[in-house]
């Protein structure tokens, strides 16, 4: 291809740029498919013969940040414990090759992230141009509706060891903030017609800021992490200590601070010990809501900036 290009007349630096790109991607679908079936050949020169007996070859496919890689690979099969067979693919369980149906994940999360500033039809033009590939905004809508099954499941377990107490979390801290919030959502339903609106909640959690970060203007949460759902306060509060306690010893956990907007479901926390309080932001909303007098709005929202929590309760009983 790259000899086509050459002989060409004389065309646009775009024309130029989408070729050589094409070319790039073609490549690298190729040399994907070389080091796949080297390494499956590999594994199947090392197997263990007598527990996994070679079925053959098949083709499959994997869509790529690059393209479609097409390839072949040995299939194996094995007896398991309970004396059924089994089929697999050593390939897949040697190079753990995670994927949404035949999409790797390096791809779903591009998508996932294009998905989440831009409209399905824009994200498969965004895609289809920056990725070699080739996929609808319906293929689209249907990655992420799996990317949200699997990410229910995991949570699902979490919530299952954490009941279970067989929680990963080592992690100290001396606090940890948590943030949570509801966001409404105009929905629709299958046939595009619009729906009663539905809270989303969000929840966020970290450990202080980074004062180093602060300075260069970039995010300064320190080991930031967020959950979202639509679920009943308290399957969502179940959910939320599950995550926390995937990353965390909670008992090493000096103080939990919990931030919120005062909304009955955000009172419910799972840890009866945690400190709930508005964060600054609904502080601020309700000093305009309870006081009128615009002098005093503003005396008062100095002294919280200023860190004077005593004057400003002095202020307040005047």
């Amino acid at each position: 291809m790259m000899k086509s290009i050459l002989e060409e007349t004389l065309i646009s630096f775009k024309e130029l740029e989408q070729k050589i790109f094409r070319y790039i991607c073609e490549l690298g679908c190729e040399i994907t498919r070389i080091i796949l079936e080297a390494y499956d050949n590999e594994l199947a020169a090392a197997r263990d013969t007598k527990m996994y007996r070679d079925k053959g070859t098949r083709k499959t496919s994997i869509k790529t940040v690059y393209g479609t890689v097409e390839y072949r690979r040995r299939v194996y099969r094995t007896v398991l414990e309970n004396g059924k067979n089994a089929y697999v693919y050593l390939l897949d369980e040697a190079m753990q090759m995670d994927k949404i149906g035949l999409i790797s994940t390096n791809l779903a999360e591009k998508i996932a992230m294009t998905v989440t500033e831009a409209p399905y039809r824009v994200t498969e033009e965004i895609i289809n141009s920056t990725c070699g590939q080739d996929i609808s905004a319906a293929g689209v809508w249907n990655l992420i509706q799996r990317l949200g099954e699997r990410i229910s499941e995991e949570e699902e377990h979490s919530v299952k060891q954490m009941n279970g107490g067989q929680t990963e979390g080592k992690r100290t801290a001396a606090v940890l903030f948590e943030e949570m919030d509801g966001v409404w959502l105009n929905m629709q339903d299958e046939d595009h017609r619009k729906m009663k609106k539905q809270e989303m909640k969000v929840f966020t959690m970290y450990e202080g800021w980074d004062a180093e970060k602060e300075k260069q203007k970039r995010s300064t949460l320190v080991e930031k992490k967020m959950l979202a759902g639509m679920e009943k306060s308290a399957e969502f509060h179940e959910k939320r200590e599950a995550c926390i306690r995937k990353k965390y010893n909670a008992d090493e956990i000096g103080q939990r601070i919990l931030n919120g907007d005062g909304g009955k479901w955000i009172k419910e926390p799972y840890d009866p010990e945690v400190i709930v309080q508005l964060d600054r932001y609904h502080i601020y909303q309700e000093i305009l809501r309870k006081i009128s007098d615009q002098k005093a709005q503003k005396e008062i929202r100095e002294l919280l900036e200023a860190d004077k929590p005593d004057e400003m309760r002095l202020m307040l009983q005047v």
